[in-house]
Order: C-alpha cells, then structure tokens, then sequence
C-alpha cells in the first residue's frame, strides 16, 4: 500500500511538473494606484474620507502553476483640503502573502486571488500640528492579467479591500491599482517532457 501512495504521489508531482515546464518563477510588478482612506477622520484634521494616488509594486516567487507568494509595497500620497486647510498626507504599506491564479486554457488570461498580511505606516502633517503612526495591515483581492508576450503582462485592474490598525482607529479601505508584470526565470523547459513541440528552440524552432 505504501508503494502505491508513493508511486501516486510521484506521477501527481510530475504531472505537475509537466504542466508548469514554461511557467515564470518570478513576476514584478509595478503601476498607478488609488485608494480611499479614513486616515483624516477623528485626528482633529479633517472628517471626511479622501482619495489618494499613488503606487504599487509587487514581487511574486510562484512555487507551482497556481500558487505563488507575494511580497508587495505600495505608497500614497496626497494634501487633501477642507475650509482652506491643507494635509500632507503620506501613506505606506509591506504586505505578504499567498496568491492563487487560475489559467485559461491558453494560459493567456489569468484570474487571481491573493490574502496579504504585514504593515503600514501615515504621516499627517498640517500647518498647525502633525501626526505620524503605524500598525498591522492586510489585504484581500483579486486581479486579471493578460499576458501580451513571454516575458510581458497587463494588468488592467486590481482590486483589493484593505484593514490597517492605525491609530485612533481602524482604517477600512478600498484600492485599485492597474499596471505592468515582468515575468522571467521560466522553469527548465523539457526537463520533463523533452519531446513535447512546446519545447521548440526559439531561435530555431527545432526541438532541443
């Protein structure tokens, strides 16, 4: 029975290999992002919720053809106003965690969805006072991406509900984001299946 179940799990790690011979191990990402945040209200600056512009950038090492893990950074900024008075507003966030993708067949359109934890950090400056704090932050979402060429993807839009522990209270928000994705470091390419026409030489087009 025991040769059995090891024999299996050999045939489901190949297989599995098999179907990931040309995913990228590595993909950057980085583009323009937005987000809605309650950092202003009870500071005694201002009592609204504001927009703010900026950036998101992202790392991910994937370990199979769906799973992956992210390590991901990302700034705000902004001098929101109300009756005349104006807040610098600067707002950063490290998060980590895993993410899912699902590939159609072509594997040119990829679904994800990815679970992030880390930290996050505001500073809040105005004329009169300022105020600077960090916490525990995470961040749950999803994303489509197109893939244009073997090294490129597009990611048309991602969006993400995020919780940051800031204080004088939690901070509940939404981002969006919409860039670019490197992809590189390709797993070995007919270690698996060295016959396969997948594994034509580029350059050639003969197999290897």
């Amino acid at each position: 029975m025991r040769h059995k179940v090891r024999l299996l799990s050999l045939v489901l790690m190949l297989s599995a290999l098999a179907v990931a011979r040309d995913e990228p191990k590595l993909e950057a990402f980085g583009g323009y992002s937005w987000i809605t945040t309650s950092l202003l209200q009870d500071t005694g600056f201002l009592e609204a919720r504001e927009g703010l512009s900026g950036w998101n950038s992202s790392l991910t090492w994937n370990t199979t053809h769906n799973l992956g893990f992210v390590a991901e950074f990302s700034g705000f900024a902004g001098t929101p106003s109300q009756s005349g008075t104006g807040v610098t507003t600067r707002y950063y966030s490290f998060l980590a965690g895993p993410k899912i993708t699902h590939h159609n067949h072509t594997d040119k359109v990829e679904v994800f969805v990815h679970q992030l934890f880390g930290t996050s950090h505001a500073t809040l400056n105005s004329n009169s006072r300022s105020l600077s704090t960090s916490g525990f932050s995470l961040a749950a979402g999803f994303g489509i991406d197109f893939v244009v060429r073997r090294h490129v993807a597009l990611r048309p839009v991602e969006v993400d509900y995020t919780i940051s522990q800031l204080a004088p209270h939690s901070q509940n928000q939404f981002r969006v984001s919409a860039g670019i994705l490197y992809r590189w470091s390709f797993a070995e390419r007919g270690a698996v299946c060295p016959k396969c026409p997948q594994d034509a030489s580029p350059a050639t087009g003969a197999p290897k």
